[in-house]
């Protein structure tokens, strides 16, 4: 029949998303990791800074207020992370390949 659809005709479909994903997984995750790490630098520099100016009473902070901050800033990175979820549930093939290759790139940069 010509509306039948084959694996022949779905599979260079399947596979295009499947080697999209890895080779874009592993470039997300090596950008990743740099990042991370340097992202991780940053704030230890500024947390010493901070601490020091507190130790010598440049600076007094509001630790209530931190607290606060702190507990919006998991708050919304919980909510984006269920809107995540539902997406890559959505786009299966890419994803799973695109995580795989996000766990290489992260191990290897």
């Amino acid at each position: 029949m010509a509306g039948d659809v084959t694996f022949q005709d779905v599979l260079p479909a399947i596979l295009f998303q499947a080697s999209g994903g890895l080779v874009l997984g592993f470039a997300a995750g090596y950008a990743v990791k740099k990042a991370l790490k340097l992202a991780l630098l940053v704030l230890g520099v500024f947390t010493i800074a901070l601490i020091g100016l507190e130790y010598y009473g440049v600076i007094s902070v509001n630790y209530d207020k931190l607290v606060l901050l702190v507990e919006r800033a998991i708050s919304g990175a919980e909510a984006a992370a269920g809107s995540l979820q539902a997406h890559i549930i959505a786009n299966i093939p890419f994803a799973g390949t695109f995580l795989a290759g996000f766990a290489l790139g992260f191990k290897y940069g």
